[in-house]
């Protein structure tokens, strides 16, 4: 006979075991799917006993809320407010305390029995699943029963639902006061509006006394142009990086606080002020007596680097000046740009020196500069080019490298070419060819009663750079000792025009510099007199400088004459006055690259020829100065060979007079191009020097060698005066020609592309200018078209 006893309630399903308060492990799949809804059903209970003791509880600090969204706390002095606060944090806790004294978790038993309730189940399958066959064990009968019992109690657990909680709170609440607070706390969250945030926080922060008010400001950095944002209380503002913001504070009892650590508010008696530079996006508050009175939320745009290229090859001008042509851009405008020029696959300390930027503009500029570098020891070099721009905010920004060999002074002399070499030798190589360059110097003033007659100064500067140079030990001392062999090699080659065209280059940096910082108009006017007046003595020289006798003027190139001039520096000065600074500072440009290539009939022209009259003297002049040049190089490694220092690349005496020969059938092939020409006889003298020459160093006298051959470079030279003078006599007589090899009286603009306004546009121009700046002086305008008028004046 089959007896069911059931255990206590303490036994859960698959405990196995008295007192368990978990179930195990037991091998039934709906034991995880029971145990998650009587978990549930617990939590029901839970609620439906706890949401009744909340009232009155919840209702008072619904009508609290309602109160601070209505702003009922924020006049209220410090000591009613915190008073009400006391007050209701009291009773709300003792209303919490009473309401909820007694209350217990439900166990899980009772989360069992509610399971079973919802579920309609009958004879408890959940609360008491561990129930087991008391008698009959052993019994296959009684066994089999019993399972068969189970299985259909297990059946129902596949119907498991809980149903909705049932609050007891309309008991408690019988006249629905709850209702009234809920609609009661929408409308306060109406009325806030924005605000909502700040007024329930005014609920929790008495206020001291009279509310503390903020002036707050955001200052962007000079250089973008922008004006100042003033803040409310509460803003999104979008600002450059490197902005300012400004914060004063009026009427607090204590010191302020902020959430940017970078501000530290200072001053006392209820006036306090703090600053802090805006680099990264950031959320700011300010807070003074506990309240908030600041709240924005600021957006840093970072400043992007500076963008540089070359907008053109570079280039040499008539006078041998470098001109370099470049765009430039940045978000905010280019304050400074430089070239950076080192050799090309050479050591050497690099050359650097400022470019112009016509404007700051956040619109790509391009621009010319012109380097006279002629100079410099680089000059002549193939060299490495690299553009350098920066802006306002420390960006940096290089271009591409260009390969340029620069443009060089064109010495005839042996001498000043042989002194130019030695300078390059200690720019680039600096104290590893000091030795070496103070050897040469001191051999070329061998003999000076026979090579420097008439020419002591030139002596004396050598053996003062031979000794300087044994003496040199800083850089600076080798800066100095090139400088000494520049200006002896100009002084022995005929002077130009180098100082005058450098102070007009100079001059007309300083003007555009000038115009693009905004100087005043009386300033500009009186830099622009200055250069009219040595842009006149400038083309006064280059007459004076100019053969008697010239060629044609080419008739394809363009030509302009002093009344064209006069008319372009008219319209420069217009334009500037009228406040087209931009115009002005391109029709300047375009004035000073006329100058740059401006070239006198029969003149130099670029790239050495321009000597006019017969291209085959031309042709045998660039020659024999080649000629002179590999004569020179010749000595110099004699003079090494006869001091044991010289290469073995060279193979010796007789290597070097198979050299001397090399020379002398260079020297013959030049004789036919000059036939009947002045200098004839001086290089038949040469030929003949030369063959003795390469005799000597044939035998091995390496001493009469080098005399031999300094005596050939000094023939040489003479012949080569002799064959310029020649040539300049056979030009045509250019007088009647203007300095940029114009007939006089031709006006003429030459086919130039550069629109020039006239007087008329120019008048026009400057009344709107004046009355856009009466315009944008008058306050009772709106901020619109303010605004419009300020940016129509940043374009002038």
């Amino acid at each position: 006979m089959m007896t069911r006893f059931t255990l206590p309630t303490e036994f859960r399903p698959g405990s196995g075991k008295k007192g368990s308060d978990k179930k195990g492990s037991g091998n039934k799949g709906w034991d995880k799917r029971v145990q998650r809804f009587v978990g549930l059903a617990r939590a029901i209970l839970a609620f439906e006993r706890v949401w009744p003791a909340l009232w009155p509880a919840i209702g008072i600090a619904g009508l609290v809320l309602t109160a601070g969204l209505f702003g009922a706390f924020i006049p209220l002095a410090w000591p009613l407010h915190a008073l009400i606060l006391a007050c209701l944090t009291t009773g709300l806790a003792l209303s919490f305390y009473f309401n909820l004294e007694h209350f217990v978790f439900p166990r899980w038993e009772d989360g069992a029995r509610r399971l079973e309730q919802d579920s309609s189940l009958v004879h408890r399958p959940i609360s008491e699943a561990d129930d087991e066959l008391a008698a009959g064990a052993g019994d296959a009968w009684a066994e089999e029963l019993w399972r068969a019992h189970l299985k259909a109690r297990l059946a129902g657990l596949a119907r498991l639902k809980l149903k909705l909680p049932k609050s007891s709170l309309p008991r408690e609440d019988p006249r629905g006061l709850r209702f009234g607070v809920v609609i009661l706390v929408v409308i306060g969250f109406f009325v806030a509006g924005k605000d909502w945030q700040s007024r329930i926080e005014s609920i929790f922060t008495p206020n001291p006394g009279v509310l503390a008010t903020l002036d707050a400001w955001i200052e962007p950095p000079a250089y973008t142009g922008q004006p100042s944002v003033y803040l409310g209380r509460e803003a999104r503002v979008s600002v450059p990086a490197g902005s300012v913001l400004n914060l004063r504070v009026h009427g607090a009892d204590h010191r302020p606080s902020t959430t940017l650590d970078e501000v530290e508010f200072q001053g006392g008696k209820g006036e306090y002020a703090g600053s802090a530079k805006l680099m990264e996006t950031d959320r700011i508050r300010v807070r003074a007596g506990g309240h908030t009175i600041g709240s924005w939320r600021v957006t840093v745009i970072p400043d992007k680097p500076p963008t540089i290229a070359f907008a053109g090859k570079p280039e040499a001008t008539e006078r041998q000046a470098l001109k370099l042509t470049y765009a430039t851009s940045d978000d905010y405008g280019v304050t400074a740009a430089r070239a950076i020029i080192t050799p090309h696959g050479k050591p050497g300390e690099p050359l650097v020196f400022d470019l112009q930027i016509p404007e700051r503009s956040a619109k790509p500029v391009v621009a010319s500069s012109f380097r006279d570098l002629t100079e410099h020891p680089y000059a002549g070099l193939l060299v490495d080019i690299t553009l350098e721009a920066r802006d306002a905010a420390g960006n940096k920004a290089t271009s591409q490298t260009v390969t340029f060999r620069l443009p060089a002074r064109v010495f005839t002399d042996p001498m000043a070419r042989a002194l130019i070499e030695q300078r390059q030798i200690l720019a680039m190589e600096s104290f590893a060819g000091k030795s070496r360059v103070a050897k040469t110097l001191d051999a070329l003033t061998y003999a000076p009663e026979m090579f420097f007659e008439g020419k002591p100064s030139v002596y004396l500067g050598i053996r003062s750079a031979y000794r300087s140079t044994m003496g040199a030990y800083s850089r600076e001392d080798l800066t100095r000792i090139e400088d000494l062999l520049w200006q002896i090699a100009v002084s022995l080659e005929q002077g130009g025009l180098l100082s005058m065209a450098e102070q007009l280059r100079r001059m007309q940096a300083a003007i555009m510099q000038m115009m693009a910082e905004g100087a005043p108009q009386e300033d500009i006017d009186a830099m622009l007199k200055r250069y009219q007046e040595m842009m006149q003595q400038y083309l006064a020289a280059l007459a004076r400088n100019a053969p008697e006798n010239g060629a044609p003027p080419d008739p394809n190139a363009k030509v302009m004459g002093a009344d064209d001039l006069a008319a372009l520096m008219k319209a420069i000065e217009a334009l500037s006055q009228s406040g087209d600074r931009l115009r002005a500072m391109q029709l300047l440009a375009m004035l000073q690259s006329l100058l740059e290539n401006a070239q006198v009939a029969g003149g130099q022209g670029q790239g050495g020829q321009g000597m006019g009259g017969d291209p085959a003297a031309n042709q045998a002049l660039q020659g024999l100065g080649e000629l002179m040049g590999k004569q020179r190089a010749l000595l110099d490694k004699t003079f090494r060979q006869g001091s044991g220092g010289g290469d073995p690349k060279d193979g010796g005496a007789k290597g070097l007079s198979q050299q001397q020969g090399q020379l002398k059938n260079e020297l013959d092939g030049l004789k036919g191009r000059l036939k009947k020409s002045p200098g004839q006889q001086n290089f038949d003298k040469a030929g003949k020097l030369m063959d003795e020459a390469q005799k000597a160093l044939g035998m091995g006298d390496i001493p009469r060698a080098t005399t031999l051959q300094k005596y050939v470079l000094e023939e040489l030279s003479k012949g080569a005066e002799a064959v310029a003078k020649a040539a300049g006599q056979g030009q045509n007589q250019a007088k009647g020609k203007d300095p940029l090899g114009r007939n006089t009286g031709n006006t003429g603009r030459g086919g130039s592309d550069v629109k020039i306004p006239d007087a008329q546009v120019l008048q026009r121009a400057r009344d709107i200018l004046l009355e856009l700046r009466k315009r944008a002086g008058q306050q009772g305008r709106s901020k619109e078209e303010l605004d419009y008028i300020d940016r129509l004046l940043k374009q002038f």
